[in-house]
């Protein structure tokens, strides 16, 4: 198996695919004793490129689609076709269902932000908890590092979460505990803030108006445009809208 990993389309890469392979060979062949009276062969390398990029992947899969007028040419052109694994093309549905480790991995590795990775991997716990011992601890020992990458450095939850992790006694129990913390404390973050800018929204929409309502008093007592834009600060745009309604009432 070759396995190239890619982050950006690279229109080159039957061609790069060609010459890893043609290297792999080359190096098992110089390594290879020589057997005398046996058959020339080469080993199958089986050429996989996955990709985890934004953009869909758009390079050519086939080597001969890179030499044009290749229509016009039967088999005698050199040609092999790659295999493609599109991690964000997959849907979160096509993944859990996968039930296995490299569903999870790809899973987790298309999450976003916090909130996404932290849903996640709650509906990963059952998938987790199914593996062998050897794969649970890989699996984790990778999440520690993306858990720590996608989390808020300081937040003294994640420092918890991680080591928990690592802890291949009891890591997956308090992973829960931890996850549910983190979740609470993300809530309670959210709510905290949306209260901080609802007030101060409402303290600019205060002043606003109570500025407002000035300048059509000071209308109505036929105060100068200039005094009435030096005195409020409001726009002249506005101060016209204000004497036009001024008009009407």
């Amino acid at each position: 198996m070759l396995m190239e990993l890619q982050s950006t389309v690279d229109p080159s890469m039957p061609y790069r695919l060609l010459l890893y392979q043609a290297e792999i060979w080359r190096y098992l062949l110089r390594n290879r004793a020589a057997a005398q009276g046996e058959g020339f062969s080469l080993p199958v390398i089986v050429p996989i490129v996955l990709y985890n990029g934004q953009k869909p992947w758009t390079a050519a899969r086939r080597l001969r689609t890179l030499m044009p007028g290749e229509r016009a040419f039967g088999s005698e052109l050199l040609d092999f076709e790659y295999v493609l694994i599109d991690v964000e093309r997959y849907t979160e549905e096509e993944l859990l269902s996968l039930s296995n480790t490299i569903g999870a991995v790809f899973l987790l590795d298309q999450t976003a932000d916090r909130e996404q990775l932290l849903a996640r991997l709650w509906k990963l716990m059952g998938i987790v908890r199914a593996m062998s011992e050897d794969m649970q601890s890989q699996f984790v020992n990778w999440l520690a590092n993306i858990v720590s990458l996608r989390l808020p450095p300081h937040a003294p939850e994640v420092g918890a979460l991680i080591e928990d992790l690592k802890d291949k006694e009891d890591g997956m129990m308090g992973l829960l505990q931890n996850l549910d913390a983190i979740r609470r404390s993300a809530m309670e973050e959210g709510i905290q803030l949306g209260k901080e800018q609802g007030l101060e929204q409402g303290l600019e929409q205060g002043l606003e108006q109570g500025l407002e309502q000035a300048a059509l008093r000071m209308i109505r007592l036929g105060l100068g445009d200039e005094v009435i834009l030096q005195a409020t600060g409001i726009s002249g745009a506005r101060l016209r809208e204000l004497q036009r309604l001024a008009s009407a009432q």
